[in-house]
This record gives C-alpha cells, structure tokens and sequence, in this order.
C-alpha cells in the first residue's frame, strides 16, 4: 500500500511540474507575442505621429493644418490601445515599471489639452481647464504614465458627455518630498449608478456592456488608472450621480526640480484688464457657474488690476472712465457691437475668446484671437504682450529651448522612415545626423567619426542593436567605451528599460517618440559645453518671423525665397551680407565643382557639392539645393550615371541663381569692417603644422564650428613676421560660403608662401 501511494505521489509530482512548465512556456509565449505586437503596431505608429508633428511645423493652410491634427490624434488614440494592452500584461504579471524622471509640467497639460480638443471636436461640450499658476514647472515623476491616466479620465469623461461640460482642474499641495499633484476631472454626463461604481476599479472589463451606451458607465481603463497611481504612492477617488455627471480625482506625490512658477506676469502693475463675457450665452447653468468660478480663480492668481463687467454698457462706462490694456470678450459680444470693438481694437488690445472653427467669423485683423480653451496659460501670454497668441490646439509647439548646433550624432535603425522621423524631431535643436541602416554599416561609421551619442534601434536584421552595442564596446580606444548609445525601440513592456541599462545602453527611448521624452534625453546626453539655452525662444521666433514676412514688400530678388533666407540668416543685414559673399566667390565655387567633375573627383565633388547644397537652402534657392543634395547623395555613392546627366542642369541653375543676385544693387552696398591691428606672437613651424592637421581634420568632416575655431586661434599670431589676422579674414568668409576645402588650401598656400620669405 505505501508503494503504491508513494507512486501515485510521485506520479501526481510528476504530471504538476509537467503542467507547471507548460504554463511558464505560455507565460513566455505570450510575452514573446506582447513583444512582437508592440514592435510591429509602434513602429508605424511612430511614422503615423512622427512625421505629422514635422509637418505641423510648417506653414499649412488651415484645413490642412486641422487633418494633419485628427492624423495625429488618431495616432495618439491607437498607441494607447496598444498601451493599455502592454499595461494589463503588466500589472498581470506585477512588472509595471515606474520610471521617475524630470519633466515639465506644462508641456503635459499642454498635450492633455491637444488631445482633449481633437477627441471633442464633434461635440457640442464646453472644455473648461483650471491650472494653478503657481506650479513648479520642473517636477520629477513617470510623465508618460501620468498623462496616460489623465487622458483616460478625460476621454471617459468626454465619451459619456453630451451637453454641458468637461473640466479639468490642476492643482497641487506642498509637502517636505515636494508637493502632491491633484488632477480633477469634472463632467456634465449621464453618471454611474451606485452598483456600477462599487466595481469600478475591482474589472478590467466595462461596468456596463450593453450595447446602448447611455445608461451608464465610465468604460475602460480606469482599473489599470488606479493601478497605475497605486504604483506611484497616490490615490484615486470617485464621485458620481446618476444622470447628471461624475467628478474623479486622483492625488500623487512628485519631487520638485524647478522651483520657478508655470506663469510668471512681466510688469503686473502696468496691466488693467477688463474682461466682458455673457454667461448667459449658455444654456446650462452647471457651464455657467463653473465658467464664473474659472474666471475669478484665474484673475486671483494672475493678480493683476481687472474689472468684470456683466454687460456691454457697463464695459463702455469702465472704458470711457479709465484705460484698459485689454479686454477679453468672446464672439458673442463682438458680435453685439462689432463697429464699438473694431474702433477699440486700434488703441487697446481687444481679444476675442473663439472656438477655431468659428475664426471665418472674425475678418479684422487688429483683434487677437484666444482659442479655447480659456485659462491661465494663454491668457498670461496674451498680458506678457508675446506676439504670437495661439491656442494650445497643436498649432504651434513649444520647441527649442535650447539648440545644440556642435553635436554630432549617428542614428542606427534598418527602417528609413523612422531615420527620418527623429532626424525632423531633432531638426529644431540643430543637431547634426549620420545615417546607418544595420549594425554593420553603424561600426564602419562610427569608426570615420567621434559621435556626440548614438541612436540605436533594437530589432534588425543580421545584427541587432545589442549585438551592434556590444562590438561597439570592445573597440580599442577610450571613446568606444564611453560614447553614449540610447536604445531606440517600439518594445514598451515591462523589463525593457532595466534589460537595455543592463546591456550597456546609456538610455532609453521608446516608439513613437514623445518630444517632451526626447528633450529631456537629449539633455542629459549632451555634453554642457555644447548646450545653448534660449529663453523665451517662442517670443524671439515669433518675432523673427514677423521681420521675416515683411522683408518680401520691402526686398525681393528673383524667385528667391528671401522670408526664409532671412529666418535663416537671423535678420536682413546678415542675409546681405552672405549674398555679398556669394556674389564674391560664386565663381570659384563654380570652377571647384567643373575641374572635379572633369576629374571625377568624386570625393571632393560630394565635399563641395554639399557646401553648395547648404548654402543655397541659407538664402532661400530651395530647388538648387535640392539638386545639390541629390548630387552629393550620387557622389558618395559614386553613382557617375546620375552625376553625369545632371551636373550641367545644376551648374545652369546655379549659373542663374548667381546671375539674380549680381543683378541687385542692394546686396552690394556697404562695405566690410576691419579690425585693428595689434602686436602678434609669432608662430614656430611646428605649430603651423599642427594646426593644419587640425584643420584638415575639421574640413573632411565638414566640422564649421571647429575650423572657424582653429582659424580664430590662428589669427592670433604672426608667422615669420607677418600678422596672420588680415591674411585669414576671406579664409572666414569661404568658410562662412560652406567652401571648405578652398579654405584649407588658401591657408596651405599662405604658409608656404610666408615661409619662403
């Protein structure tokens, strides 16, 4: 008896580890299959989001403008299905990841706002946005998560909302860790019955599933919400009644890394603001009061002098009593006396709060124009008298505030488009790209350059990003053990972060990019000394902007794009003067590029050819640098059947692009300044040699920066008795034409000739 049962035993042992192990085999299985998903939807997803945020920074006409938004937006909705999926595999098998790092808040309601505004674009429902405006813009915390969970309250909010309203109220307490972040969300909706909210948070499944939606329930995602906040050591509370609205909130605690306040008002004291809005333009009540109590919070917090005025009559009185700086109205009141208002408009600032598809409305062009949603953020742009006053709909992005024009860096991934993707994403920062498209041409290229970092996608064919990574590492010297490399990857489970630091990735970035994500990556990867900030960048853009679009009235030449050479030069005295230096070395630019092609030449023609490439897209010539870069793109591949059938078109355009610009008078006006001359060092042979290797180096790597540095050293000494400041200055001005290896030459020749003496 007791072998049998120690058999049986045995045998049930036996079939329970055989079942174990089939469940740990479905277990990876299902991860594997997590992992393919996520790869193959993210990574067009990424295309999907990516390239509509390039084209939304140029110029678009309106209607365009509004599809590229719902593109983006439907990008935006389809990642966080995906997201949603990843996040309950996660929370399943407890490996959801919180990854605190530090973010600006602003950017996060911005966003919030973007996406709430195209998810309510068919519905008649007022946005109402509440945020204190003395938040600390700089807090730490997982950002991405944050938003997520935001969003997923507001989308809800917003689904089971048809009239009335949708809030969202951000404020925040101090603590001794930093503070606590509270995020509120109030609708006007159809509510939760009392059963409904009892296992709202205990489902991954909807508290309703009847097909007739209208009779209750928030819908999807909030368990994963609630998880997600548990995760950070916050909390979530839900207030609901049935038929008329649900109120959630939820609280977490995030460490500060700014101090300075999301708003700040330049000169408070010299603002007098008078604010008309007739509540009575709305039908609900709920609208009406939740508008009053935004208005005066925001007006406290602003603390500026403000009178509010209940009707047109009272705003006249005020007015003819004393000066407003501005006065904010809606439609709806313009439309009451649109002559009074377009009069008012030419000696104060009158701004017309407006859905942007009632803009057509508005024909004069002295009034501003605020979009909803209307709270603090805008409003404070508006009284710090910033010139562009847009809404925070996606129309204009809060990049670049700051520029990185020294770095250099190499971006790895096997899909082309993705390459193009983050080279638009970090075109704002001035940060120069080399492309790689497999591990194995990454290694050649990393091999002719020192990089800043390197991107490096994880899934490729032959050899993958940790493969390449690793080879990377056991190059001999010190650069291949430290340079950065920043995994770039569309796999977003959980472990994926630990698993790439764990390799040796120096970061992480996951598909599709999120600017705010890049940014502050971006930040901590490049070095201090090659990080320019710029402070109130969006004011200094918009103004060259307006300079830029009145240069065209005043100055044109030929079908030159002079708005964009402007905006690239900085202003109109620079861009004369690179026309100038055109117009000075067009012609030996020109004779470079026939005696290479004559030679087929073709190194040094792509050396050339991408000179001429950048310079003419600099002064707007934007179809020969076209030709330039399709060129130069044949000459590195030593492609001569393209070269050959169509150098002589380029050279006839080039021919005629230097032809417009010797033709106008004005660019040859004004003469040169020169410096004064002071007692030099003299330089020894050796020196002199050692600062050609130096630029010879930075001229094959097209490094402008570092060979004006090398010139500006040079300039610095005399050689064999003569001063080497006069005889380098139009070594400058070729270096400032792109032509660099005509510089380098000069200053060969130079040496020889002053050591002959």
């Amino acid at each position: 008896i007791m072998y049998y049962l120690i058999k049986k035993q045995i045998e049930g042992n036996v079939r329970q580890q055989r079942t174990i192990e089939m469940l740990k085999e479905a277990e990876r299985g299902k991860n594997d299959f997590l992992t393919n998903v996520s790869h193959e939807i993210r990574t067009p997803i990424n295309t999907i989001y990516g390239m509509s945020e390039i084209v939304l920074r140029e110029k678009l006409p309106q209607k365009v403008r509004e599809d590229v938004l719902d593109i983006q937006t439907a990008g935006r909705n389809l990642l966080s299905v995906v997201s949603d999926i990843l996040d309950f595999s996660e929370l399943q098998d407890e490996k959801m990841e919180i990854v605190e790092e530090a973010y600006n808040i602003t950017s996060t309601v911005n966003d919030v706002i973007q996406m709430s505004l195209a998810r309510k674009s068919e519905k008649n429902i007022e946005l109402i946005v509440d945020c204190h405006a003395n938040t600390p813009c700089g807090l730490v915390g997982d950002e991405q998560k944050i938003r997520r969970v935001i969003m997923n309250l507001v989308n809800n909010a917003i689904k089971f909302t048809d009239e009335g309203f949708v809030s969202i109220t951000i404020t925040y307490r101090r603590t001794d860790y930093g503070l606590n972040l509270s995020v509120r969300v109030r609708d006007t909706g159809i509510g939760m019955k009392e059963e409904s909210l009892e296992k709202l948070f205990t489902t991954f499944n909807q508290v309703d599933t009847k097909r007739n939606r209208q009779e209750g329930g928030i819908g999807l995602g909030l368990a994963i919400s609630r998880a997600i906040i548990d995760k950070m050591g916050g909390f979530i509370t839900v207030k609901s009644e049935y038929g008329k609205g649900s109120e959630i909130q939820f609280v977490i605690p995030q460490k500060i890394y700014d101090e300075t306040p999301i708003i700040s008002i330049r000169e408070p004291d010299r603002l007098n603001v008078g604010v008309y809005i007739d509540m009575e333009q709305f039908d609900m009540t709920e609208i009406r009061d939740e508008y009053t109590r935004n208005i005066e919070h925001m007006v406290k917090q602003l603390n500026v002098k403000c009178h509010s005025c209940r009707n047109l009559a009272e705003l006249k009185r005020w007015e003819g009593r004393e000066h407003f700086t501005h006065i904010f109205i809606s439609l709806v009141e313009y439309r009451e006396d649109e002559k009074y208002f377009d009069e008012l408009a030419l000696q104060t600032k009158v701004v017309v709060v407006i859905d942007r598809p009632d803009e057509r409305m508005l024909d004069n062009p002295h009034l501003l124009r605020l979009y909803k949603p209307f709270f603090v953020l805008p409003v404070a742009k508006i009284l710090n008298d910033e010139k562009t006053v847009q809404g925070v709909d996606g129309t204009r992005h809060d990049h670049g505030r700051f520029i990185a024009p020294d770095v250099h860096v190499l971006i790895v991934d096997d899909n082309l488009i993705n390459i193009k993707v983050l080279e638009g994403l970090l075109n704002p920062y001035q940060i120069k790209v080399t492309r790689a498209v497999s591990g194995q041409e990454a290694l050649k290229k990393i091999d002719t350059r020192n990089y800043d970092f390197v991107f490096m996608d994880h899934m490729m064919p032959v050899m993958d990003g940790v493969e390449t990574l690793h080879r990377i590492r056991q190059k001999p010297g010190d650069y291949f053990r430290k340079v950065p490399v920043i995994a770039l990857t569309a796999n977003a489970i959980g472990g994926m972060r630990e698993m790439f630091l764990a390799e040796g990735f120096s970061d992480f970035v996951s598909k599709p990019v999120e600017i705010s994500v890049l940014e502050r990556v971006l930040k901590r990867n490049i070095p201090e000394d090659k990080l320019i900030r710029q402070k109130d960048n969006g004011y200094r853009e918009a103004e060259n902007e307006t300079k830029a679009a009145d240069a065209p009235l005043k100055f044109a030449i030929g079908d030159l794009d002079v708005q964009k050479g402007i905006a690239y030069c900085g202003d109109m005295e620079n861009y004369l003067e690179v026309l100038r230096m055109h117009c000075q070395n067009g012609a030996e630019t020109r004779g470079k590029l026939q005696r290479f092609y004559e030679q087929h030449d073709w190194k040094n023609y792509a050396i050339i050819v991408h000179a001429l490439k950048g310079a003419m897209q600099g002064i707007g010539a934007a179809e020969l640098s076209q030709m330039g870069k399709a060129l130069e793109q044949a000459a590195r591949e030593e492609d001569e059947g393209y070269i050959l059938q169509n150098h002589e078109a380029m050279m006839a355009e080039y021919d005629r692009v230097l032809g417009m610009l010797r033709e106008n008078g004005k660019i040859h006006e004004g003469d040169a300044c020169r410096e004064e001359m002071t007692e030099l060092n003299d330089l020894s042979d050796t020196e002199f040699d050692q600062m050609l290797v130096e630029l010879e180096t930075a001229v094959y790597t097209l490094e402008e920066r570092r060979i004006l540095e090398v010139l500006n050293r040079l300039q610095q000494y005399s050689y064999h008795g003569t001063s080497l400041r006069e005889p380098l200055e139009p070594v400058k001005k070729k270096i400032q034409m792109s032509d660099f290896m005509s510089a380098y030459e000069v200053v060969v020749r130079l040496k020889e000739k002053l050591k002959k003496q």
